[in-house]
């Protein structure tokens, strides 16, 4: 047998092993396909099943938790080598949270949470979610992310035209939620330079979105200033703060009562100076608790018959007082106290002139800052004179229908209607009416028959 040439064998064992290494890179290819084709597979069985923002609509310049949740819905486990948000409008304050691989196993579920900051105007902005697997390429998914303007909606209601010194206005402040957000924890601040408020703050607590709330405060002004209503709230873990302030302006309520005295009748007796007449309300609102008295008998302490508790007057309407004062008295000052719908103490006074007594009547006009006076304990506004009393004619026009309201005679000083007059010609109209039967039974008025045979 023929010996081969050792140049052959080596070259024929080099061709063996070039055709071993071509089937084995065949071979291997063939396994890779199939294994590329299975992680490409399971890696399509990853998907996201939940997008949660928190808070739901970010604020200008509020901080936000985006979190993405995946399920792997394949019986493989793919390896994640890294996940990322990117967004050009949206800022990810941890970008780089997740660079590191993990496996998420098959039939298990991962969350990925980012931080984003909203410091962008008010808009619906679409960052992007990236998974990079190690064998199957990326999973991407846009999610909408709203940006809105933080915003307050503060109405005020029941402010007056202008605030009285001292005296105490009730006022509603309205706060809604215009946004898409819940607004939480919820506090009131009400501040102002001479400005007392029943209330050092309010809290509201919770408003959902597109709701309101209505908180009241008792404003008492000694100055004129400005009140501020600082409003701090909260929108997830961001803190909001925002100002409302009204100008608080000094003056005479022109919606005011306005009690007046007239009709004044002094009469001197022996038990003292007897003095009687007509409260009337000259303003527009009613008068309430209404108290004539002697001045020195306002107190709770003093003479009870040199005081005359009226009650309520209404707005156009009078009634009439009487009280005994010591006849001693040159001058004597009449204190007209009186409250409004809030509570609110108030006094009018007229000086009247003891000199006049006698039985003469007169008409005293008092005149005060505008609106009905001034509060009890303060010093009279610029301007308020205390009336005394006028001399007039003599009689007494009490009786009559207050000059300021005919039909008041009606109301509640009926009791200064001429009632003796009226029953006095009740009673001669009667008589005159059983005199006329009583002729008429007696003949006086037959008939005379004539007749001619």
């Amino acid at each position: 047998m023929k010996k081969m040439p050792l140049s052959e064998k080596i070259y024929s064992s080099g061709l063996a092993m070039i055709t071993i290494l071509i089937l084995a890179f065949f071979l291997f290819q063939c396994v890779m396909a199939a294994e590329s084709n299975e992680s490409i597979d399971a890696a399509g069985r990853v998907t996201v099943t939940n997008v949660n923002l928190d808070p739901s609509v970010l604020m200008t310049g509020d901080v936000g938790l985006l979190t993405f949740t995946i399920e792997n819905t394949g019986n493989s486990n793919v390896v994640i080598t890294d996940a990322h948000l990117i967004s050009k409008d949206i800022v990810v304050l941890n970008s780089d949270v997740y660079s590191s691989s993990r496996t998420i196993g098959a039939g298990t579920s991962m969350d990925f949470t980012f931080t984003i900051l909203a410091d962008q105007p008010e808009n619906i902005y679409y960052p992007t979610f990236y998974i990079n697997y190690r064998d199957a390429g990326s999973l991407r998914y846009n999610v909408p992310v709203r940006v809105e303007e933080p915003q307050v909606a503060v109405s005020i209601s029941n402010i007056p035209e202008v605030f009285s010194k001292g005296v105490t206005s009730k006022i509603s402040l309205m706060i809604g939620n215009a946004k898409s957000v819940n607004m939480t924890g919820i506090t009131i601040i009400p501040v102002g330079d001479g400005i007392k408020v029943n209330r050092t703050s309010a809290f509201i607590g919770n408003l959902p979105a597109h709701s309101e709330k209505a908180i009241q405060f008792e404003i008492t002004p000694e100055t004129e200033s400005e009140l501020k209503f600082d409003i701090r709230y909260t929108c997830g873990m961001n803190a909001h703060e925002t100002t409302y302030s009204i100008p608080v302006s000094l003056g005479a309520d022109k919606q005011a009562a306005d009690p007046v005295i007239n009709n004044v009748e002094i009469t001197s007796g022996s038990s003292g100076v007897t003095i009687s007449g007509d409260v009337s309300n000259a303003g527009i609102s009613d008068a309430y608790g209404v108290i004539v008295a002697l001045e020195s008998a306002t107190d709770d302490s003093g003479n009870p018959n040199q005081k005359y508790v009226i009650g309520t007057i209404t707005s156009g309407d009078y009634s009439s007082f009487e009280l005994t004062v010591p006849q001693n008295l040159k001058s004597i000052p009449l204190v007209v106290q009186y409250k409004d719908q809030s509570g609110n103490q108030f006094s009018k006074t007229v000086n009247l002139d003891n000199d006049q007594a006698g039985g003469g009547v007169f008409s005293s006009e008092m005149s005060g800052a505008p609106g009905g006076g001034f509060p009890t304990g303060g010093s009279p506004p610029s301007g308020f004179n205390q009336a005394s009393g006028a001399t007039g004619t003599s009689g007494s026009n009490r009786g009559g229908v207050n000059p300021m309201n005919p039909l008041s005679g009606m109301g509640s000083g009926m009791n200064s209607l001429p009632v003796m007059e009226i029953i006095y010609g009740i009673i001669i109209v009667i008589v005159i009416v059983v005199a006329w039967i009583i002729w008429k039974k007696k003949g006086g008025g037959r008939k005379i028959n004539n007749s001619s045979k």
